[in-house]
């Protein structure tokens, strides 16, 4: 794999907020490694993120969230909290 494959798994790891680790890029690039290129780029990464070149791979198209789907969200998370409000009375 090329050096831009590793900088292109790097900004998707980063786009999905996940951490940047040489095995978690490495299972991203999803091929063999040039494991010293690698090991450079994750490293400056971690010391600079800014430093690396803006990936070349087309960002993912955004998934449209739609009303309904929010609203059912929100009621799940409201249940949750109701439940975890109610453990906790019971705890006291």
């Amino acid at each position: 794999m090329s050096h831009q494959d590793i900088i292109n798994a790097i900004h998707s790891l980063v786009r999905e907020g996940k951490a940047i680790t040489t095995a978690a890029v490495k299972a991203r690039v999803g091929g063999p490694v040039n494991m010293p290129q690698l090991l450079q780029l994750v490293s400056r990464y971690r010391q600079s993120p800014d430093s690396l070149p803006a990936a070349t791979e087309p960002a993912a198209p955004a998934v449209p969230v739609t009303a309904p789907d929010l609203v059912t969200r929100v009621a799940e998370l409201e249940a949750r909290i109701a439940r975890l409000e109610q453990l906790l009375e019971q705890g006291r």
